[in-house]
This record gives structure tokens, sequence and C-alpha cells, in this order.
């Protein structure tokens, strides 16, 4: 395991923390490093270079573009609202955030923070009513406000210690 860690962390510091996978893997990258180490994940995500998600915002999108050039590429026919490299928006609910469903009336919520943000908050509008979870930087460290909807229950996940919550606003 740490001869593949080490052979990744080169490969990555190589290319600049620059996204080098194809469609089918692009979805996946964030998880796979923050198995990893989520610092990895971050240092990827925040990457402003292209190709990676910050470059696209540096260019002034508001969406994720199917080719890094956004409206230039391809003669001007490049979807500006694309699935694949969107799909980053699901690491953000159910990492970054930490939101997962875990079953009927029932939420796992594992926000992991790091990298450079200083704060992060999503809303989920399951069936059972909208789950929020966000995290922000003190000079402590960080501070977690979850709320889960009435008649549901959450194991709330921070830095590997499980806190089984209730309905309501939980503040961590």
């Amino acid at each position: 395991m740490e001869y593949y860690f080490t052979k990744e962390r080169v490969t990555l510091e190589n290319y600049g923390w620059r996204l080098g996978t194809g469609f089918l893997s692009t979805p996946l990258i964030l998880d796979v490093l923050a198995c990893i180490d989520v610092k990895y994940a971050y240092r990827l995500l925040e990457n402003e270079q292209m190709p990676g998600w910050l470059y696209m915002t540096k260019m002034g999108a508001t969406t994720i573009w199917e080719s890094w050039e956004g409206v230039e590429a391809q003669g001007g026919i490049a979807s500006l609202n694309h699935y694949s490299k969107g799909a980053v928006c699901e690491w953000l609910f159910n990492s970054m955030c930490g939101i997962n469903v875990d079953g009927e009336n029932h939420f796992v919520i594992a926000p992991k923070a790091g990298g450079s943000f200083t704060f992060a908050n999503a809303e989920y509008k399951s069936v059972y009513g909208t789950v929020k979870s966000g995290w922000k930087k003190t000079d402590g460290g960080y501070e977690y406000e979850i709320e889960i909807p009435a008649n549901c229950t959450a194991d709330v996940i921070i830095n590997g210690e499980t806190k089984a919550v209730t309905a309501g606003k939980v503040l961590l």
C-alpha cells in the first residue's frame, strides 16, 4: 500500500495536480484520492490550471463544461453543462459536506473538511425532509452544523468519531 501511495503521489506531482483521467474515471478520482488521504482530493479539486475544475470558474464558467476550453472548443458545439466532469458535485455533497442516505429515515453525515476552503454548506431535499450539513474553519479547527429532518435519525461521523443524533440542528 505504501508503494502504491508513493507512486500515485509522484504521478500527481509530475502532472501538476491536474486531472488526467478519462470520461468514465473522472467522477471517481476524488473518492479514490480521499481514500488515500483527503488532502490529496482537495489539492486536485482546488487546482486552477487546465485541466481542472477551478480552471473553468477562473475562465468565467457557472456550469461544468464538456471541454476544458469551454465554448471555444469543438467549433463552439461543446456542452456547457456536462455530466462527466460535473460528477464532481456528488463528491461535494457526499464527502466534502458528507450527506449520505443510509436507509429509510436514516442518514450518515460524514463531512471531510479540508483544503484551503474556509467553509462549505450543502442541503439535500430528501423524501423525508431537508438534510443540511456544513462546516467552517476556525482558529481552533473546524465547526460543524448538521440539520436532520423530523422523524429521522443520523450517524454523524467527524474525525472518526460517531455520534447518533435525532431530528433537529446539531452544532459540533
